[in-house]
């Protein structure tokens, strides 16, 4: 028997191994469409068509297929003749080396071709015969070297060509000639060097022609004379990164037939000219001299040819270039205008050439990057910026220029033109420092500025809030002095009417001390603003007037000093950014939840970098429609929050923290999510635990549906074992039966050996009871009838222990009976009132100590001197102490103790009664004294 289980065993693991070593290729049928079937055949590592299988699919009823991705694939003619239907075939991405003339014979149908990324060296003139609806092919990254005349003839119906990427050198007259409804041709990154005169015959609707990165010369040789005389539709060409000479000129009669150009992209030299052959592109829009620049001279009359055009927007980005005044003068209709990383010109030079469009309407000037290489800073004067107050411009960019000042009255002077129409100002990523009175009256004008970006400056010295608003620089001393009182202070942030864009961040090495009350009285329109790395280190204030406030950034400032109040009035609030914001750790933990309470908007919050190692996980419990929650490069060991407050969570950061595990609840909550909607969740950095105790969370990294880390659902994690060893959740999940033996090994061990102790201490106890049966059950009883006293088990609360003296009977029964009794309702037993005549004294003492809870011991002169109360008494109420009442007596001192003589008997029993049971009361304190209270708590207390 045992034999047979062991090769029933062995059989078993021998057929596993064989389905997990084997392959099949089963394409899948991802979908049905309307008119057909779409089969997924990518990356299937197919090496013939006869290898695939798609179960339960007709193929004549398929319209897409997909073949990527295969990179042993034979093509074979007529492999797809039975799919009659076929619309879409996507073989990019194999090692396709030649094509036949029968390669797609019975495809009549097709639309779109896809044979991109692959080998192909030459295309027949019989290879796209019989695709007479195709639209849309694919030829691109191949090695293609030259085109037959009559490749494409039966292509009556193709849209779309894309043969970049390729080895072509020429283009041949009529090659094209049969594509009629041709409207995008890409014949970019070639090697093209010639264009024959006839060699766009026949494309008169195209529309998009790429000729970049190619080695065409702008010569007349390159480019014969009307050369693009068909393309009278065309409106996008793109020529850049052909013609690196830096001296030249464009060549004639090339160019005046694009009548209906828009945008054009083309290398220039040191000096260009658009003469008269650019005249006839009245419809171009768009003129992109950034690629390739090599411009370092514009004259006046350089582009002379776009006067009558209607050129809006022409791009100099990347081009040192030097601008004659008048050099846009006759651009009536340019519109947007960019400078951009002309590392060695100057910002001045630049705005001095806005000379030609004085009194001119604009959407966009843009100066980004110019000068910035330059070993000195620059200074924005009245007298250079005299041309650009006379622009009306909407939109008005001067960042990372390294610009120390822009003085007072460059920009700001009212009634100009800049200044009534400037919408959005963005002078960011500068050196501004000193006087900011220009950006503070445009922040506070009342024009129509709408946008205002001063972030990353890198030194602004203004010290003070108060300096800030109101450019008082006496206003420093009081400030740093301290000469006011943060608890009543408050500080009005005037902005324009009409501004929603306000970014402040990096502006000031500090920005404190910081009012409580930060008031916003005209920014009814803000939406966003960023207060980030300024400093704020006392963040006790609270944000008044931004009632209509969308998104919040205080990234980077040092808030551990901060109030739960700060976001009270942010109703609109739906992002925060609170970065490296120095939150202390327990005000998040006791007080976040306060924090968070009224803004219950927020759509995204973010936390990270703030050295967590907890908080509050129900914090945003009030957020129900949070979508991205970031807690990265904190030191988080578990789940930070609690997922079933956000059923609508899109995003969840936790990487870069201290997590080893994730408990079977949080999986569950994850998975969830993510079968709820798309769902993504980051991990990486985190201390991830392989040990068999947190298998199923490397099982689950593999299987579960959520995003991870962007991957999609199978990211790799870095993970260690119990020994210690650093390996990959990949690498578990490939080894997972070995992993999965060893740990059940150890664990079936552990089972063994406890089933074997166990059993060891049954014998064990077995054979006890056996021998000590009677004794064990006396002894049962007795822990049965065991049981702690308690107040409820005597008759009275109290027995009250006094000296026969007149003023000690007057003392218990009448002032402690007044001030405990009655007013507290405490039951004392008082000798006087409750024996009888000829009671036996000593069996009476003993019966009363027994029928009472505690014993009160009031210690006068008159105790002292009577020998009975002072000894038997005495010694019966230390007897009744025991190690189930240890507080049990209570000593009430009337006289102090020193001025009482010596009493043995009360010596010891002070030494068995805690401090806590001992009072100090003067004879004629009143009933209403706090001490009774006191006395009354005592007698009455539980263990």
């Amino acid at each position: 028997m045992k034999m047979m289980n062991r090769m029933g065993f062995v059989l078993v693991w021998f057929l596993v191994a064989s389905c997990a070593s084997s392959r099949d290729v089963v394409c899948r049928s991802r979908s049905r469409a309307q008119n057909g079937t779409l089969v997924d055949c990518s990356h299937t590592q197919v090496t013939s068509l006869s290898d695939v299988g798609i179960s339960g699919v007709d193929v004549s009823d398929v319209i897409l297929l997909d073949l990527s991705y295969n990179q042993q694939l034979e093509w074979r003619s007529g492999s797809l003749s039975g799919f009659s239907c076929l619309r879409h075939l996507n073989l990019s991405h194999n090692d396709l080396q030649e094509l036949d003339q029968h390669a797609f014979h019975g495809l009549e149908e097709l639309e779109t071709l896809d044979l991109s990324y692959n080998n192909l060296t030459a295309l027949t003139s019989r290879t796209f015969a019989n695709l007479p609806h195709l639209q849309r092919l694919l030829l691109d990254h191949n090695q293609v070297s030259s085109l037959e005349e009559d490749v494409f003839e039966n292509l009556t119906h193709l849209r779309h060509l894309d043969l970049g990427h390729n080895h072509l050198q020429v283009l041949y007259n009529n090659i094209f000639s049969s594509l009629a409804h041709l409207n995008w041709l890409g014949l970019g990154s070639n090697r093209l060097q010639r264009l024959e005169t006839g060699a766009m015959t026949g494309l008169d609707r195209l529309i998009n022609l790429d000729l970049s990165d190619n080695k065409l010369k702008l010569t007349s040789s390159v480019y014969p004379a009307w050369v693009f005389a068909s393309l009278g539709q065309l409106q996008l060409l793109h020529l850049e990164y052909n013609d690196d000479d830096t001296i030249g000129e464009y060549p004639d009669n090339v160019f005046s037939d694009l009548v209906s150009l828009t945008l054009l992209s083309i290398d220039t030299f040191n000096e260009v000219h658009f003469g008269r052959d650019f005249a006839a592109l009245r419809s171009i829009h768009t003129l992109d001299l950034s690629k390739n620049c090599q411009i370092n001279y514009i004259a006046n009359t350089s582009f002379e040819g776009f006067k009558n055009s209607t050129l809006s927007f022409i791009n100099f980005q990347f081009c040192s270039l030097e601008i004659e005044a008048c050099a846009f003068c006759e651009l009536p209709s340019l519109d947007r205008l960019w400078f951009m990383y002309s590392h060695f010109q100057t910002p001045n030079h630049i705005l001095e050439s806005l000379y030609g469009l004085q009194h001119q309407t604009m959407t966009e000037i843009k100066l980004q990057g110019i000068g910035d290489s330059l070993p000195f800073y620059h200074v924005i004067d009245s007298h250079s910026a005299r041309y650009l107050r006379n622009i009306c411009v909407k939109n008005f960019t001067m960042s990372s220029c390294n610009i120390q000042r822009v003085a007072g009255n460059a920009l700001t002077v009212q009634n100009t033109p800049f200044f009534r129409c400037v919408e959005h100002i963005d002078v960011s990523m500068n050196a501004i420092f000193g006087d900011a009175s220009t950006l503070l009256k445009m922040m506070m004008s009342d024009g129509p500025l709408r946008s205002l970006a001063l972030q990353d400056q890198i030194r602004f010295t203004i010290t003070g809030a108060q300096c800030l608003v109101s450019q008082d620089f006496r206003c420093k001393d009081y400030f740093r002095d301290g000469g006011y009182d943060e608890n009543k202070y408050t500080m009005g942030f005037r902005t324009s009417m009409n501004i929603s864009y306000l970014n402040m961040s990096s502006i000031f090495p500090h920005l404190n001390p910081l009012p409580v009350n930060w008031t916003f009285p005209s920014a009814k329109h803000l939406k966003i603003l960023d207060l980030s790395y300024l400093g704020f280190a006392n963040c006790r204030m609270t944000f008044y007037g931004l009632e209509n406030l969308e998104t919040l950034s205080l990234n980077g400032n040092y808030c551990y000093n901060m109030t739960e109040k700060m976001l009270d009035f942010l109703d609109s609030l739906t992002k925060l950014s609170l970065s490296n914001f120095g939150f202390n750790p327990l005000f998040l933990k006791s007080r976040g939840w306060r924090l968070f309470e009224n803004v219950d908007q927020l759509q995204f919050v973010d936390l990270s970098r703030n050295d967590l190692p907890f908080t509050d996980p129900d914090m945003l419990r009030v957020q129900r429609r949070l979508k991205e929650l970031d807690f990265s490069y904190n030191r988080f060991q578990k789940m930070p929050v609690n997922l079933d407050n956000h059923g609508d969570l899109r995003m969840l950061d936790l990487s870069h923290n201290s997590l080893g595990t994730l408990t079977s609840s949080e999986r569950s909550a994850l998975d969830s999510l993510a079968r709820r909607h798309a769902f993504s969740l980051k991990l990486l950095g985190n201390p991830l635990e392989c040990a068999c105790f947190n298998l199923d969370v490397v099982q689950w990294l593999w299987h579960t549906p959520v995003s991870l880390d962007g991957e999609g659902r199978q990211a790799n994690y870095t993970c260690t074992t119990e020994t210690g060893e650093i390996t990959s959740t990949e690498r578990v999940m490939a080894q997972w039966m070995s992993h999965w033996r060893r740990c059940v090994g150890v664990q079936m061990f552990g089972i063994a050996l406890s089933a074997l102790l166990l059993q060891l201490l049954a014998i064990v106890v077995t054979f006890i009871v056996v021998r000590s049966w009677t004794q064990l059950c006396y002894a049962w009883k007795a822990i049965r009838r065991y049981r702690l006293p308690r107040r409820h088990h005597f008759h009275r609360d109290a027995y009250i222990v006094y000296s026969e003296a007149q003023d000690d009977v007057i003392l218990a029964c009448v002032t402690l009976r007044v001030a405990v009794e009655e007013r507290y309702g405490v039951r004392l037993l008082l000798r006087d009132r409750e024996e009888l005549p000829g009671s036996v004294k000593a069996e009476t003492v003993v019966q009363h100590i027994d029928d009472s809870w505690k014993v009160v011991l009031l210690v006068t002169r008159d105790l002292s001197q009577d020998e009975w109360a002072c000894g038997f008494t005495v010694q019966q109420a230390q007897r009744s102490i025991t190690d189930t009442m240890p507080d049990r007596v209570i000593v009430v001192f009337f006289e102090e103790p020193r001025d009482l003589p010596a009493m043995p008997s009360l010596q010891l029993l002070l030494r068995m009664v805690p401090e806590r049971n001992i009072l100090h009361v003067h004879r004629d304190t009143p009933p209403q004294h706090q001490v009774w209270k006191t006395l009354a708590d005592l007698i009455t207390r539980e263990h």
